[in-house]
């Protein structure tokens, strides 16, 4: 008498089958519950600011807008060299993994470090276009010198408003973009921030990247931002014609109730 054992393969390739997709499974809900990757929308600042008085040494100078070198004007030399002036944030996309809801309460800060103002030189780079429409994203906004510093709304000005009353719930699977926009007034800071979530029933802190490396893997932690001084205070202004980075007199810059800088052509001045 011959048995055979045919029959028993397509079981078994089923049950590793079924193996395999509970492994995938359990290894996409491991650990934190969300999975973090660049945003779209742009959340830097207009203008940045840094401590020495660079008076005339980039005044003409070609800024490289395609670029992230480091060595010359870019994006790339703006984040190794410069500090955002007012506010600097970040833009995620956020992807749930947990199977069950996953609730976005807000933004926790850590290691603040603040200390006066740069005074030295004020720059303007080339604007950025939108990133195109989509989903419209979760806007959060953090006076990191407040002492709790909270989630809030953004207001219609660009500025931190009410406290978050409520968070972001996501399911498995959903992925919603994040903008967090972080604040001073008076003094210049260095901190991390992390996202504040429950899942399961258990609260988690997820780390957000302070900058992005090409290829959209995280960067720095380490946020900073300084906020603005008295126009006097900036031995050097320069202001993207173009691309070409331009010295501007005290007079070509015009700042707002909250301290924001703005250019103004001197050509149309007093008309």
């Amino acid at each position: 008498m011959v048995v055979t054992t045919m029959g028993l393969i397509p079981a078994f390739k089923g049950d590793q089958r079924d193996e395999d997709d509970q492994a995938k499974k359990d290894s996409f809900e491991a650990g934190e519950p969300l999975k973090l990757s660049a945003g779209e929308s742009y959340y830097g600042p207009g203008w940045w600011a840094a401590k020495e008085d660079d008076r005339g040494k980039y005044d003409r100078a070609f800024f490289d807008a395609e670029s992230f070198a480091p060595d010359r004007p870019s994006w790339g030399w703006l984040e190794k060299y410069w500090t955002p002036l007012n506010s600097t944030g970040v833009a995620v996309n956020a992807l749930s993994k947990h199977e069950h809801t996953t609730l976005v309460q807000g933004v926790h800060l850590s290691d603040i470090k603040c200390s006066p103002p740069l005074p030295g030189t004020l720059l303007q780079p080339p604007g950025i276009g939108s990133g195109g429409e989509g989903a419209v994203p979760v806007d959060m906004a953090l006076n990191v010198e407040a002492l709790r510093p909270v989630a809030r709304n953004l207001t219609q000005d660009g500025r931190p408003g009410e406290p978050l009353r409520k968070g972001t719930a996501l399911e498995q699977g959903d992925q919603r973009e994040f903008v967090v926009r972080f604040f001073v007034e008076k003094k210049s800071c260095t901190f991390k921030a992390q996202l504040i979530v429950s899942s399961e029933g258990k609260k988690y802190l997820v780390r957000l990247p302070a900058t992005w490396k090409r290829g959209g893997l995280p960067g720095s932690y380490t946020f900073r931002v300084t906020a603005p001084t008295p126009q006097k205070a900036y031995g050097t202004r320069y202001f993207t014609s173009g691309h070409t980075l331009m010295q501007t007199p005290p007079e070509s810059i015009t700042w707002d109730n909250i301290g924001r800088p703005t250019y103004v052509d001197p050509a149309q001045q007093g008309g």
